[in-house]
Order: structure tokens, then sequence, then C-alpha cells
């Protein structure tokens, strides 16, 4: 894949939503192209790898390991989307793993290229941040939703406190 086809696949992804070509240009130059064979684990749960993975072909499957050892899909993606966001912006051990489910071709952007960008005060930085932010936050809802009707589903009224016990949880980053 060339690079004027690689800047042309990130303007479908949605964290590069506004950006303007040559701000997708920038991002590339920063981006390294990695192909990935089917079942190769991408990110591993509990490890520290803080880097950006935007997909451009292929499918993989996020899931997440319990403590008795049950595996739980969490998701599956596609061309066009990102993962790895949240180690990345917060240097904490990744939340699941990601495998390959087909061969897939990705551009993976390092921490450290990025911190190089933000300290040059590149807007492409901060609209980058932004964008991962209003995903982020929109997850964040999706999953007050999903947890509000799980709760109510099993007819059981969560009190004004357990609620706020919950949402202190969140916001203190436990």
């Amino acid at each position: 894949m060339n690079d004027t086809m690689q800047t042309d696949s990130l303007a479908c992804l949605s964290i590069f939503k506004d950006f303007s070509d040559s701000e997708r240009k920038e991002i590339m130059s920063l981006a390294v192209s990695v192909e990935v064979p089917p079942g190769e684990r991408i990110i591993t749960q509990d490890e520290l790898k803080q880097n950006l993975w935007f997909i451009l072909a292929g499918k993989c499957q996020v899931t997440r390991r319990t403590e008795n050892g049950a595996r739980l899909k969490l998701t599956e993606l596609e061309p066009f989307s990102y993962f790895g966001e949240m180690s990345f912006f917060h240097a904490a051990p990744h939340s699941a793993d990601v495998i390959a489910l087909t061969e897939m071709k990705m551009l993976r952007l390092s921490r450290a290229d990025f911190d190089k960008l933000y300290a040059s005060e590149s807007p492409v930085a901060f609209k980058l941040v932004l964008n991962c932010v209003q995903q982020l936050a929109n997850r964040l809802r999706s999953t007050d939703q999903w947890i509000t009707d799980l709760v109510c589903k099993e007819n059981h009224q969560p009190t004004p406190s357990e609620w706020t016990s919950f949402r202190e949880l969140i916001f203190k980053g436990v």
C-alpha cells in the first residue's frame, strides 16, 4: 500500500475527522506501516506498550481475560477502526488482548513520536487528542447506558448512593 493510499485511508478513520491532507501526511510521516498475519497477538492484556494502532485492512478481535481465567469477547474491529488509545494516553497496562483474525495492514503511532509532535505544538497533536477524547466520552456514555440497562433488567433499582459510588470509582480512575 503506497503512502497516498494510506493517507487517503486515514481520512476514513473517525479519529482523523476534520484533518486536512497535510495534517494526515504529518501523521503518516511518524506512523510505521505494519502487516500482521492471522492469529498474531497485537496487544497483550496487562502489558504496557504505548502505541496507537490504525486498521487499514483486516479484522481483529478484542478479548479480556478474567481473574478466573475465562476469556470474554469484547468486540471485533474492522478497517478504519483504531485501538490502543487507553494505554497510549494513560501509561497503564492494556485492559485487553487484541488478536488478528485475518491478515491485517495497520499503521502504528508510538507514544514517543506523538510526544515529539506534541512538543512541537503541532495542531495535529491537539486535534488527535480532541478527537480521541470525544470518542472515549462516547464510549463512556454507552457504557453508562449499558450498565443502567443491565441493572434495570435484573429488576434492581440502584440507589442514589450506589450510582454515586460507581461514578466516583470511574472519576477517581480506580
